[in-house]
């Protein structure tokens, strides 16, 4: 169950980061939003960064025996 759960972690970060990307070179937000665009796929991609970074430290420090709060 908890790799599950590590799993969906990894996936997540993952999408948020496909997301942004395609937020940034995509149609999908019209031109006219411009600045607001940049900043929301920047937004999206550095979360998704953070969730991919903070899943894997998790995971290792687990695996050493240490918690992480």
């Amino acid at each position: 169950m908890n790799n599950l759960f590590i799993y969906i972690a990894y996936i997540a970060g993952t999408l948020f980061v496909a997301m942004g990307v395609a937020v940034l070179f995509s149609n999908w937000v019209p031109e006219n939003y411009g600045q607001y665009k940049i900043i929301m796929a920047v937004v999206l991609i550095l979360y998704g960064f953070f969730r991919l970074i903070y899943t894997y430290t998790k995971q290792k420090n687990a695996a050493k025996g240490r918690r992480m709060e």
